[in-house]
């Protein structure tokens, strides 16, 4: 038995469905099998309505994965081929491919090209079942979108809430400047691994970064132009100051954890005013 969906950010709400198709599978003696996207469908439908991804593709099979009775998890390309499917003809397809003998669907949910709604599709061999809605004790709203919102307002405790867990940034190491390096503090300068890719605001940041040894370091980020150290038209980038660890990580792919938000970015007269500041940076972010 299987269903579909971006799944991003793998919040309250997904896991909720999640629980309903592995209960559901189990009566009927089917294997769950869920469905993510490699990217959003709206990146190929309407790119200038594409939303900031609160998690790359390999984070939500992880966490799917990690779900507790999932046992199988497929990523779809949302390519105009697969995009122009019709509900049955997308229910048909899984069935040649996948053996799908069965399928879910969130509450209230519509799925291919004619929005088709459980009730349309369900058929006396194929039986298309609709999971209840979130029982209404639980946070709300509960959605990606809402997610997303938090974090642009740097309110990372209402994301958790939604979530149900931290939310996490993944990136990549890359090279920089090497100009944190010049006053004491030594940054990490973090990519994104996908495009649209959700950053919160521009800041100074207390974050816990995630190792690819596992190990978890305190330290604290900046998002921004670097006004004091870097031209008016320096591109936006993010770095880490990452507390007690001096390893090479170029390269690796690490977590970024946001604890909270320490101070806007703001231009200094001087670069021993931003090293005072960064040093007053770094006390408050080990007591966040």
């Amino acid at each position: 038995m299987a269903t579909v969906g971006m799944f991003d950010g793998v919040h309250l709400g997904h896991r909720f469905l999640l629980d309903r198709l592995v209960a559901e599978s189990r009566s009927r003696g089917l294997v769950p099998l869920v469905f993510t996207f490699s990217a959003h469908p709206l990146e190929v439908i309407a790119p200038d309505r594409a939303p900031r991804l609160l998690t790359t593709a390999d984070q939500r099979v992880q966490l799917i994965a990690a779900h507790p009775g999932i046992e199988h998890v497929e990523i779809l390309r949302p390519d105009a081929g697969l995009l122009s499917l019709s509900g049955r003809r997308f229910l048909d397809s899984i069935h040649l491919t996948h053996g799908v003998d069965a399928f879910m669907m969130g509450f209230n949910n519509h799925i291919g090209s004619d929005r088709a709604a459980a009730a349309d599709l369900t058929l006396p061999d194929f039986p298309v079942v609709e999971a209840p809605s979130l029982p209404h004790d639980a946070c709300a709203p509960v959605s990606s979108t809402a997610i997303r919102r938090a974090i642009d307002a740097a309110d990372f405790g209402s994301a958790h809430r939604v979530l149900g867990r931290t939310w996490l940034y993944r990136g990549r190491v890359v090279h920089g400047k090497q100009l944190g390096r010049t006053i004491g503090f030594p940054t990490a300068n973090i990519e994104p691994l996908e495009p649209h890719q959700l950053m919160p605001p521009d800041g100074v940041y207390a974050v816990d970064v995630c190792l690819p040894d596992g190990s978890v370091h305190r330290g604290m980020a900046n998002i921004g132009h670097r006004p004091t150290v870097d031209t008016p038209a320096a591109p936006r980038s993010f770095e880490v100051n990452i507390f007690d660890y001096d390893g090479d990580l170029y390269d690796t792919v690490v977590d970024v954890a946001f604890c909270g938000l320490l101070r806007r970015e703001r231009p200094f007269a001087s670069i021993e005013e931003l090293r005072r500041q960064l040093c007053a940076d770094r006390e408050a972010a080990r007591r966040m």
